[in-house]
C-alpha cells in the first residue's frame, strides 16, 4: 500500500485505462480475425464447390463428345460394310462361345460370312480398316440362339487377345433394342469395361443376321489426369478423383493408393455431395474438401485446400495492423492524460463517490427485484420446480403445491420420481442425464397429484445457478387440452380418409357401374345373336360408345384421386393448370409464383399439398369475399414451402377450429401432419388469411 501511495494519481488513473485499451484492441482483433476467417472459409467453400462442379461439367462434356463421335464412327463403319457386298453362306461350323456376363461356355453353330470375297470370321481386314479411320473399337456380331457372338473385333480381353467367340446374351438391353429393329446408342458393358457405344442391326435377305458395333471407352483417364494435375486452387488447393472403393484415380501424390480415413470415406459415400473439414494430414492442420459423385463414371470428384495456408498471411497482417493501431492509441492517450489536471481527477473521484451511493441504491432495488421475482415465481400459471442434479426438490411455487396437493415441507422431503406415473417413472433418470449433458431439454411427461389425478405436462428444463450451485429449473405446463385436441385431430384424419373412400366408392358405383352393366346387356345380345329389336351394327356402335364413356369415367375418377398432370409434370405445373381454370371465370384474380420450385420428386407430399391448395382456394371462393389470391411455391434442398394469402374478410381462427368446421382447415392441418409437415395460419376478422405450409421430403426419396 505504501508503494501504491507513492505512485502519482495521474499514473494510477492512466495504468488501468491503458490496460483496458489493450484488452479492447485485443478483443476487437480477435473478433476481426474470427469474422475474416469465416468470410475466407465461405469464399473457399464457394470456390471449391465451383471447381468440383466445373470438373463434373468437364466429365459430362467428355461423355457427350464421345456419344457424338460414335454416331459419326457408325456412319463410317456402315458405309464400309455395305460398300462391299456382304455374303452369308449356308455352310455352318461349330465353335465354343463365352457369355461376357456370366463367363459360361457352350457350343454354337455359326454361318460363314464373306466381305468382298474374304471370310470375316477371325478376319481383321474390315475391323482394322474402320478402326484406322475412326480410332474406335469395332466389332461384327453374328446372331445365335443365345445372343450375339463376336466373329471379328479389335476389343481386347484381359489377356490382350481379341474377344472373338464372346457373346452378348439375349436378355441385355442392347440385344432387346437390336431385335426390335432399332439402333442402340449409349452406355454398354463391353467384355470387361464400360464404353459409349453404337449397335446397328445387320439385315440379310429380310432377316436379322447380326449387328455392327463401334465404341470408345467411357472415360479417358490419362487425358483427364493431365488436365486436373495442372489445375491449382488458391495457394494450396488442388483437385483429385477417387473411385467408389476409395482408390485415388487422379492425385498429385497418392495416385493408386487407398483413402486412409475410412470413417470419412464412408461419410463421403453416404453424402454423395457436400463439404467436410478434416485433419487427415501429416501436420494435423485443417483441410477443407468439397466432393461430388459422378454416377456415370462411378467416380468422386474432389477438391482440397489447406485452411491454414489460405488464411495465415491475411490473419498475420490483421494482427500486425492491430498492434500498430494499439500502439498509436496508447501514445495518443498518454499525451492526453499528461495534460489532464489534478482537478479533473478530483472531480472524477467525486463522481466515484456519487456512483458508490448509486450502487447502494441499486442493491436496494435488486432486493426489491428479488422480491418481485418471488412474487412472479409463486403466481405463475405453470408449475415451477427447482431440483438438484439427482432430482430432489429444492424450491416449488404455490401453483405446483395447489395443482399437486403437496405442501412446501412435503416437497422438501420428496424426489422428482415421487410425482411421476408408472409409465414415466423409468424415464426420469434418462431425462435428468439429458439435461445434464445438453444444459436444457424439453419433453412430455405425466405428473400425478396427491389425490391420484394424472396431469399430462410439457416439461421445459434448464440448468441455472442457484445459491452458488448448479441446479435444474423446470417449468411444467398442463397440456390436457392439447392432448384432447390431438385426439380430435386423429379422429378427424380417420374421418377424412373414410370420407375419401366413400366418395371413391360412390364414383365407381354411380359413374362406372351403370355403364359396365349396359355393356354387359349388349354383349349378351351379341352372344345370343338376338338382333330382332336392334341391328348388329347399331349394337356394336353402342358398345363402342359405352366403352368410350367408361374410359372417360375411369379417367375422371383417376384424376380426382391423383391428377395425371401432377404425376407427369409435378406440383408447380398442376397448380398453374388448376388456377388457370379459375382465372378464366374472371371471378377472382390469382397470382402464382413457382420460379423458385425445383423439386422433381413425385410422391405423396406433392399430392397432399395439391389437395390442400384446392381446399384453400375453395374456402376463399365460398367464404372470404376476396378478390385476390397470391400463391408462392418454393423449395430449399429437400424442403417444400407453400405460401397462400387472400385479401378476404378473415375470421377468428381459434373459434373456427374449436367449432370443428373450420372451413376445412382441420382437414388441411391434419393432411399436412400425416406427412410430418408443419402448418401455420394467421388470420383475424377484416384482415384476410395467410397460411404457410412446410414439408420435408425424406432423404431416401429426393
Amino acid at each position: 500500500m505504501s508503494l501504491l501511495s507513492r505512485i502519482p494519481v495521474k499514473t494510477r488513473f492512466y495504468i488501468p485505462i491503458v490496460t483496458g485499451i489493450v484488452i479492447m484492441v485485443m478483443i476487437i482483433t480477435l473478433i476481426t480475425i474470427g469474422m475474416t476467417r469465416r468470410t475466407i472459409y465461405r469464399s473457399i467453400e464457394q470456390n471449391l464447390t465451383t471447381e468440383v462442379q466445373t470438373i463434373i461439367k468437364m466429365f459430362e462434356r467428355e461423355q457427350a463428345l464421345k456419344l457424338d463421335k460414335v454416331h459419326r464412327d457408325l456412319k463410317v463403319a456402315h458405309e464400309l460394310l455395305y460398300r462391299d457386298s456382304l455374303e452369308i453362306s449356308s455352310e455352318v461350323f461349330g465353335i465354343p462361345v463365352t457369355n461376357q456376363v456370366s463367363h459360361t461356355v457352350h457350343q454354337a453353330r455359326l454361318q460363314k460370312w464373306f466381305l468382298a470375297g474374304e471370310e470375316l470370321f477371325h478376319s481383321n481386314m474390315f475391323i482394322d480398316r474402320v478402326s484406322f479411320l475412326t480410332g474406335a473399337t469395332v466389332t461384327l456380331f453374328q446372331k445365335i440362339d443365345s445372343g450375339f457372338v463376336r466373329i471379328a473385333t479389335n476389343v481386347l480381353q484381359s489377356d490382350s487377345t481379341r474377344a472373338i467367340g464372346t457373346f452378348i446374351p439375349m436378355d441385355s438391353t442392347v440385344a432387346d433394342t437390336i431385335q426390335s429393329g432399332k439402333t442402340y446408342f449409349g452406355r454398354a458393358y463391353v467384355v470387361n469395361d464400360w464404353y459409349i457405344t453404337a449397335y446397328e442391326p445387320i439385315i440379310f435377305q429380310g432377316k436379322l443376321a447380326g449387328m455392327l458395333y463401334v465404341g470408345d471407352k467411357e472415360k479417358d483417364l490419362d487425358k483427364l489426369r493431365g488436365i486436373l494435375l495442372n489445375l491449382k486452387i488458391g495457394k494450396s488447393g488442388f483437385p483429385w478423383v477417387m473411385d467408389d472403393q476409395g482408390t485415388f484415380i487422379i492425385h498429385p501424390a497418392l495416385q493408386g493408393k487407398k483413402y486412409q480415413d475410412q470413417e470419412q470415406l464412408k461419410k463421403m459415400i453416404r453424402m454423395k455431395k457436400g463439404l467436410i473439414v478434416s485433419r487427415n494430414n501429416p501436420d494435423r492442420s485443417k483441410i477443407m474438401i468439397a466432393f461430388n459423385y459422378f454416377s456415370d463414371f462411378r467416380l468422386y470428384v474432389c477438391a482440397t485446400v489447406s485452411l491454414k495456408e489460405e488464411t495465415a498471411q491475411i490473419l498475420n497482417k490483421i494482427i500486425l495492423n492491430s498492434l500498430i493501431i494499439s500502439f498509436i492509441i496508447i501514445i495518443a492517450f498518454s499525451i492526453f492524460v499528461y495534460y489532464i489536471t489534478i482537478e479533473n481527477v478530483r472531480k472524477f473521484l467525486g463522481r466515484l463517490e456519487i456512483s458508490r451511493a448509486q450502487l447502494d441504491s441499486t442493491k436496494t432495488a435488486l432486493a426489491q427485484s428479488e422480491q418481485h421475482f418471488k412474487t412472479l415465481f409463486n403466481n405463475s400459471s405453470d408449475d415451477i420446480f427447482v431440483i438438484d442434479m439427482e432430482g430432489n426438490f429444492l424450491e416449488v411455487n404455490q401453483v405446483a403445491c395447489d395443482n399437486l396437493g403437496y405442501g412446501p415441507e412435503e416437497f422438501a422431503q420428496m424426489n422428482f420420481r415421487d410425482i411421476k406415473t408408472p409409465k414415466f417413472l423409468d424415464k426420469v433418470a434418462r431425462n435428468l442425464e439429458t439435461i445434464r449433458m445438453l444444459g436444457k431439454y424439453r419433453y412430455e411427461s405425466e405428473n400425478v397429484a396427491k389425490n391420484g389425478r394424472v396431469i399430462p405436462v410439457e416439461m421445459n428444463s434448464r440448468i441455472i445457478e442457484y445459491k452458488g450451485d448448479k441446479v435444474i429449473l423446470t417449468i411444467a405446463r398442463d397440456i390436457t387440452e392439447r392432448k384432447e385436441i390431438e385426439e380430435k385431430i386423429l379422429r378427424t384424419i380417420i374421418q377424412t380418409e373414410e370420407r375419401e373412400r366413400k366418395r371413391f366408392a360412390a364414383d365407381l358405383h354411380d359413374g362406372l357401374a351403370p355403364i359396365l352393366s349396359t355393356i354387359k346387356l349388349y354383349t349378351d345380345i351379341m352372344k345370343k345373336g338376338d338382333f330382332k329389336k336392334i341391328g348388329k351394327e347399331e349394337a356394336i356402335g353402342n358398345v363402342e360408345e359405352l366403352v368410350d364413356m367408361a374410359i372417360k369415367s375411369t379417367r375422371e375418377i383417376s384424376n380426382n384421386i391423383r391428377p395425371s398432370l401432377l404425376q407427369d409434370f409435378g406440383l408447380a405445373a398442376a397448380i398453374h393448370e388448376f388456377t388457370n381454370y379459375i382465372k378464366a371465370t374472371n371471378a377472382i384474380q390469382i397470382e402464382v409464383n413457382t420460379q423458385q420450385y425445383t423439386i422433381d420428386h413425385r410422391g405423396i407430399e406433392e399430392t397432399i399439398l395439391y389437395q390442400c391448395l384446392q381446399e384453400l382456394i375453395n374456402n376463399t371462393l365460398k367464404h372470404s369475399q376476396a378478390d385476390h389470391i397470391k400463391i408462392d411455391l418454393k423449395s430449399f434442398d429437400n424442403q417444400i414451402i407453400l405460401y397462400y394469402r387472400d385479401n378476404g374478410i378473415g375470421f377468428d381462427l381459434h373459434d373456427e377450429l374449436k367449432k370443428n368446421t373450420g372451413y376445412g382447415l382441420n382437414n388441411i392441418i391434419n393432411k399436412i401432419k400425416t406427412i410430418k409437415g408443419s402448418c401455420d395460419i394467421n388470420t383475424e376478422p377484416g384482415k384476410g388469411m395467410f397460411l404457410i405450409a412446410s414439408v420435408r421430403i425424406p432423404e431416401n426419396n429426393t
